[in-house]
């Protein structure tokens, strides 16, 4: 069920809607997937918590690689385990003191920015393998393909994924992944650009912009209502 604003501003529920836009346009906002405007203390207490669930990872890795954070070397490993960190932080403090429909909506945009952080790197690490393997490939302009096709294939990936975690039973219409959804999310998979070995890509300082953003990606999902 849709819970939506009605003229008394009080909250109703919908068993269905007729069409995916007019799901979209309960929304007032598009980014932050809200139906109302958030308390300050509701969003205080997402941002503490994607800021401490960030931060523990953060220093972990950090400390195993000998290096400061900013310089960190980013894998797989540390993508999947800051941004997860900073998502699970921001859920879980955001969720204090909500109701079941906030709840049910926090873990579920939680799952969305988690999938849209982790698959498009892991698409782009097998693309990668796949183009060093094939002569014709293994160039500048293949591997600049490769990060493309990973990042656009990825985010579709992860949308699908994320639609089937949380409604498996297919009862509620999917969460399309739109240009314009695309383009409000793609700093949560931003990651990718760490992971490449490509030169004019590792000269960005990707690696110190990935912790505020998996802040920002956890403070997305504890603020979502």
């Amino acid at each position: 069920m849709i819970r939506i604003l009605n003229c008394d501003n009080k909250y109703t529920t919908l068993n269905s809607f007729s069409s995916n836009a007019a799901v979209k346009n309960q929304y007032i906002s598009h980014r932050y997937h809200k139906t109302r405007e958030n308390e300050k203390k509701e969003s205080a207490r997402a941002l503490a918590g994607a800021v401490i669930g960030t931060a523990i990872p953060l220093m972990i890795f950090s400390k195993k690689q000998n290096k400061n954070f900013l310089k960190m070397h980013y894998g797989i490993k540390e993508i999947i385990g800051i941004s997860l960190g900073g998502i699970v932080g921001g859920v879980a403090c955001g969720m204090i003191n909500s109701d079941k429909f906030d709840k049910r909506q926090k873990i579920h945009e939680g799952i969305f920015q988690f999938m849209n952080a982790a698959v498009p790197p892991l698409v782009v690490v097998g693309l990668s393998k796949l183009t060093g393997k094939v002569e014709p490939l293994n160039n500048k302009f293949g591997k600049i393909a490769s990060v493309i096709a990973g990042l656009t294939g990825g985010m579709y990936a992860a949308a699908k994924l994320s639609n089937y975690i949380c409604d498996p039973k297919d009862k509620l219409p999917d969460r399309k992944l739109t240009i314009k959804d695309s383009l409000a999310n793609i700093d949560d998979a931003i990651g990718t650009l760490a992971i490449t070995d490509i030169p004019v890509f590792k000269k960005l300082p990707v690696g110190a912009l990935l912790p505020p953003i998996y802040v920002l990606c956890g403070y997305r999902a504890g603020e979502s209502n």
